[in-house]
C-alpha cells in the first residue's frame, strides 16, 4: 500500500460519515473536519507510522495531498514503515 493510500485509509477510518476521499479532497470544505477530527487523524498517523507529529507542522494543511507532502518532507521514514 502506498503512502497516499495509507493516508486516505487513515482519514476514512477516522470519519463518522463515509465519503469518497482523494488527494485533492479538502479537509475542511469537503470533509468538514474540525479540530477534534484533525487530532484523531494525527494520532492515527502517529500510531500507523510510529512517529511523533508536531501539530504545528500540520496547522496549515488544506488537502489530503498536503498531509502526504508534509509527512514526506518532515518524516521521510514513513515511506519505509
Amino acid at each position: 500500500m502506498t503512502l497516499e493510500e495509507r493516508i486516505v485509509s487513515i482519514i476514512k477510518n477516522n470519519m463518522e460519515r463515509k465519503r469518497d476521499i482523494s488527494l485533492d479532497t479538502r479537509l475542511i470544505d469537503d470533509l468538514e473536519i474540525d479540530s477534534f477530527d484533525k487530532l484523531m487523524i494525527i494520532n492515527a498517523m502517529e500510531d500507523e507510522f510510529s512517529i511523533t507529529i508536531d501539530e504545528e507542522d500540520f496547522k496549515d494543511v488544506r488537502k489530503v495531498s498536503d498531509i502526504v507532502n508534509k509527512l514526506r518532507a518532515k518524516y521521510p521514514e514513513v515511506e519505509r514503515v
